[in-house]
């Protein structure tokens, strides 16, 4: 007589327990965490800041007219990568277009190579305008500094080499 009751007690436990992993589950999968998204993108933001200050040795005068650049040239990129996005987006559509012709494949990678040069000139020219706020004597730091982050940005980003530059923040 006492077995039905411990099986149903059992089985209570086993429904609570799964409904708990269930909603952990969607918590972390489904639901979007906003304050994690803002803070990732804010240490990113202080980061390049404290690399100025630390590495090239700008002062606080620098540093306001480096973060007014730096909001300008985002500024001036944004609508460069959406026609970037729709240059390349013009040319994937060509895939379903059985007709497309070669002179058509290539004026749109044509296109996107354009923007793609005046994305580089306008990233290039912006960090001429940055070493412009430096010093004679912060000139060969920021020049190496940025020597260093696009190196980095041209490799693939492997498993390992994430691990170490978390670690060596």
């Amino acid at each position: 007589m006492n077995n039905p009751s411990r099986n149903r007690n059992l089985v209570f436990i086993i429904v609570a327990l799964l409904l708990t992993n269930i909603a952990v589950l969607a918590y972390f999968l489904w639901i979007k965490h906003p304050e994690k998204a803002d803070r990732g993108q804010e240490n990113r933001k202080i980061d390049i800041i404290d690399r100025m200050r630390d590495s090239v040795g700008f002062n606080d005068e620098q540093l306001g007219q480096f973060k007014k650049l730096k909001d300008e040239h985002w500024a001036s990129l944004k609508p460069m990568f959406d026609e970037m996005r729709n240059a390349k987006d013009n040319l994937f559509k060509l895939l379903s277009d059985p007709n497309a012709s070669d002179s058509k494949i290539d004026s749109a990678s044509d296109l996107i190579a354009a923007k793609q040069k005046a994305l580089d000139l306008q990233t290039f020219n912006h960090f001429k305008k940055v070493r412009a706020l430096c010093t004679p004597e912060q000139q060969p730091k920021y020049d190496s500094m940025v020597q260093r982050m696009f190196r980095k940005m041209g490799k693939p980003m492997r498993r390992n080499d994430k691990e170490k530059d978390e670690k060596s923040k």
